[in-house]
Parts: structure tokens; C-alpha cells; sequence
């Protein structure tokens, strides 16, 4: 990812949603991002966990407050907890003799409502009065929640890019990936203010998101959607129309490849079962046409185990019970007389 190119979608997001007497202290030409994988050990990352970083306006001193951007496909009532580990983990990794970062917490919402408190005292286990009471005295955050069900057209904020990537997480949130070619506006200010190359980009990166989102099988249905496309977006049309074709015959090139890949796998297969089948009978005279198709349905790591017990010249019935592990509900008896711990033949 170009993290240089992708920062104007990200300033714009944060001056379209946070509160306008929070942006305006911020000198958004200095914003960064510090990390995109900050998250560590025990704490997994998401689909768009990122941290950046902003200076204040007119500080001399350069300080740099953090904003963490957290993507929520839907509601979590663990968010604020999630946010707590985070933040914490860039506390504690702050030495101790530098003052620590202020973080601010952005949520973005695909699809439902948040209908909890967004901060995280409501975790606690606390009545009301004795909250309210104690709110100066314990630890806590307020996330800036933005819901994309609650948000029109119009209320999609940012650069041209940015709107249509709102526009393509809020339908596909809703489950009508194909509803962003409804929003006339999004769609005529990409088309109007993008050089072609940024619009192809976009365009391309559009497509991915709707088609992975959708499935393959989908994909008529994504061809028919653009082909309608009026006249005034025919970048659109055009652009996307020719990016499915690319795609189509990559997935023909892709399937064509694995399946010459699945066939050469199947024919290895079969030819180690021929060998340690044609092995096994010359060795044990009790292996059966049962015992045979047993064998067969064993997986590729039960087939090591036993070439390798059968390289150890083991007993019968420890080679036999290798294959009848994996078919407990077999009814044929085990030999427990002489048969049972029978030689190999010739030895």
C-alpha cells in the first residue's frame, strides 16, 4: 500500500467526523501514520486497525497526539475493552522519563447501531449516583463512534476517494453491495474532480472490495449492474467493464492452473498408493480388498506413518491398526491368534 497516497482519504475522514472544535486544533498537513500492525502477541489484529499521528496547530513544541482508528464490520459491545489493551500497550511502551501520548479512539461502524454508551466507565460495575459520583477519580475514554446505517448520501464526508470507499463499506454493511452505483453524487464527483488514472485506481480497488465481497458466482450480476450505468459515469461503466474482463480471464488462466495442479497432486497420490498397496500385499498375505480401500481413504500424513511402519518391517497388526484407527466403525474381527502378529513373507 502507497501510505503516502492514502492519507489524504484518512485526513479527510478525521475533519469530516471529528467534532469541528476538536479539528480545528490539529494541523492536518502533519498528519502520518505511525503503524499498521502495532498490535502484537495476544491482541490480533483487525481489518483496519491504524494508528496515526497529528500536531497541533501553531505548537512549537511539536508534539504529536495519536488518533486510533478502529473498523468495526458490526457492533461489538468489547470495543471499549479492545480499545483499553491498545491504548495501554502504547502506554506502557512510553518511557518513563517522556511524557505520555494523548490517544483519541475513532470507531467507524459498517452496518448496525451502537446502542451502548461509548464510553468505557459504562463497563463498570457501578449504580448511576455512585458513578457520576466517582467519574473524576477512574480510569476512562470516550470513542467517537461513526455509524455508516445512520449516514445519507449526503453525510458521506471526505475526499472523492474516501466517499466512495464509505459509500462501498456502508452498502456492502447493509448487504446490497451494489446500491454504491445509486449515489449519483459520490459517483459524479469521482468522475468529475479524479484524473483518469486515479479514477481507474479507484474504480479497480471498487470492483475487488464488491466482487470478493459477493463471490464469483456473482459476477453477472455485477457485469448487468454496470452495464446500466447512465451515460454521465461512462468512465465508470467503461473502466469497470474492462477490469471484470481482466478479472474473468484471470480466474479462467487461475482455474485453468489448479486444475492441472489438482491433477498432477491426484496422480502422485495414486501412484504412491499403487507402490505401498502392491508393498503391503506382497508383504501380508491377510490384506484384503477391504483392507485396500481403507488404505486408500487414509489422509497424506496417515500414508507417512505407515510407509514408515512398514519400512520398520513392523507386525501385522500394528500396520493394520494405522488404517483401522481411522475406521473405527469397521466390523471385520481383529486376529488375535498367531495370524495376528503374522511374518512378512520372505523374511
Amino acid at each position: 500500500m502507497n501510505h503516502a497516497r492514502e492519507l489524504p482519504e484518512a485526513r479527510g475522514f478525521f475533519r469530516g467526523y471529528l467534532p469541528a472544535k476538536v479539528a480545528r486544533l490539529f494541523d492536518w498537513t502533519s498528519l502520518r501514520l505511525e503503524s499498521e500492525s502495532f498490535f502484537k502477541d495476544d491482541l490480533a489484529r483487525e481489518f483496519a486497525d491504524l494508528l496515526f499521528s497529528v500536531r497541533l496547530v501553531g505548537d512549537t513544541l511539536q508534539r504529536r497526539i495519536r488518533l486510533l482508528f478502529e473498523h468495526k464490520s458490526r457492533p461489538v459491545a468489547s470495543t471499549p475493552r479492545q480499545l483499553h489493551r491498545y491504548i495501554s500497550r502504547q502506554l506502557e511502551a512510553t518511557p518513563p522519563d517522556r511524557p505520555l501520548p494523548c490517544i483519541l479512539t475513532v470507531v467507524l461502524l459498517q452496518s448496525g447501531r451502537w446502542r451502548r454508551s461509548p464510553s468505557l466507565s459504562s463497563e463498570y460495575e457501578l449504580p448511576e449516583a455512585a458513578g457520576k459520583i466517582l467519574a473524576p477519580y477512574v480510569l476512562d475514554f470516550r470513542m467517537l463512534m461513526v455509524e455508516l446505517s445512520e449516514l445519507d448520501e449526503a453525510d458521506l464526508r471526505g475526499t472523492e476517494a474516501g466517499r466512495l470507499g464509505l459509500a462501498l463499506l456502508k452498502t456492502i454493511g447493509e448487504g446490497q453491495p451494489l446500491r454504491w452505483l445509486r449515489f449519483r453524487g459520490v459517483l459524479r464527483e469521482l468522475c468529475s474532480h479524479l484524473p483518469p488514472d486515479a479514477l481507474r485506481r479507484e474504480l479497480r480497488r471498487a470492483i475487488y472490495y464488491v466482487t470478493s465481497a459477493i463471490g464469483p458466482e456473482k459476477e453477472p450480476e455485477v457485469r448487468r449492474a454496470l452495464s446500466s450505468a447512465t451515460a454521465e459515469f461512462e468512465p465508470v461503466k467503461e473502466t469497470a467493464m474492462t477490469l471484470l474482463e481482466h478479472l474473468e480471464k484471470r480466474g479462467e488462466k487461475r482455474g485453468k492452473k489448479l486444475g492441472e495442479k489438482i491433477g498432477e497432486k491426484r496422480g502422485e497420490r495414486e501412484g504412491r498408493l499403487g507402490t505401498l498397496l502392491r508393498l503391503l500385499s506382497a508383504a501380508f498375505p491377510d490384506l484384503t480388498q477391504a483392507d485396500a480401500a481403507s488404505v486408500r481413504e487414509l489422509t497424506d500424513a496417515a500414508l507417512d506413518e505407515l510407509t514408515d511402519a512398514l519400512a520398520q518391517r513392523r507386525p501385522w497388526r500394528e500396520i493394520r491398526n494405522l488404517w483401522r484407527g481411522k475406521h473405527p466403525n469397521s466390523s471385520r474381527p481383529d486376529r488375535e491368534n498367531a495370524a495376528g502378529r503374522r511374518s512378512w513373507r520372505g523374511r
